[in-house]
């Protein structure tokens, strides 16, 4: 399917926002006095760099697009004319920011009634731009990126995602036993938005959450699904509320063991 017009207009203001809000955030990485407060609960902190990257996002993404609506995770909101609507997450991975580790993104999707339609996730540190246009395919730095071809869970390498809510990070850990055993290895990036973007480029064979906010996934799972994976709730529905449902996504392949390895921590 070729993009429309208006695809292509939505990716170059993504990209620009993603570039320099990205631009910040590695001046800002460098500032060992990040002003970080807490928001939901004490593990869930924001720095003054996530705020200033929300703003920039939201000026260039407004601008381009006036009629869109905007959901940001730093609170940035605009209710819109019409029927798309920016997700945006400006610091995905602040507790490694935090603390001087190299791992984090910016998230941008531009959604409609059907979902996610544009994506652009921005590793600021390495370069690195995923980008998707729904129905087109997924790019790493302007080159088409797949799925792995990992056929089975022995030899797979899986992103685990650890909720910062204590409760739901002891239900990951009880999971653990079912994958251990078989699996090459477990990686913990602290961004749900490179785990997915990950997933997209072959380098994780899957990932899980047990809870994520639209912001985390909107991108990441427009990328997963344009690069041949998939991605569902952790009970292998369409994916629709990933806050209470969680999310799986995979090469595709190992969606279905998986799902059951999921399935039988849950019940023994």
């Amino acid at each position: 399917m070729t993009p429309s017009t208006v695809h292509r207009l939505a990716l170059g203001a993504a990209v620009r926002a993603a570039r320099q809000a990205g631009a910040a955030l590695r001046r800002g990485f460098a500032d060992p006095a990040k002003e970080a407060q807490t928001k939901a609960h004490r593990h869930d902190p924001v720095t003054i760099y996530d705020r200033q990257a929300d703003r920039i996002i939201a000026d260039i993404l407004l601008a381009a697009m006036p009629d869109a609506g905007l959901l940001s995770e730093e609170g940035t909101r605009s209710d819109g004319a019409g029927r798309l609507c920016w997700v945006v997450d400006p610091l995905d991975g602040t507790n490694n920011f935090l603390r001087g580790v190299p791992d984090f993104a910016v998230s941008i999707a531009l959604t409609d009634p059907d979902g996610p339609c544009v994506a652009c996730i921005y590793d600021p540190l390495r370069d690195e731009l995923y980008t998707a246009i729904r129905g087109a395919g997924a790019e790493r730095n302007g080159e088409r990126i797949r799925v792995s071809g990992q056929t089975t869970l022995d030899g797979a390498v899986l992103g685990i995602g650890f909720s910062t809510e204590s409760a739901r990070r002891l239900i990951t850990l009880a999971q653990l036993p079912t994958f251990a055993p078989r699996v090459r290895s477990l990686r913990i990036v602290g961004s749900a938005a490179l785990d997915l973007a990950y997933v997209a480029a072959g380098r994780f064979d899957a990932t899980w959450y047990l809870s994520l906010h639209d912001w985390d996934v909107a991108a990441g799972r427009l990328l997963v699904s344009e690069a041949g994976g998939q991605v569902t709730n952790l009970s292998g529905s369409p994916l629709t509320c990933p806050r209470d449902d969680g999310i799986l996504a995979s090469n595709g392949a190992l969606h279905g063991p998986l799902l059951a390895s999921l399935r039988t921590a849950a019940h023994p």
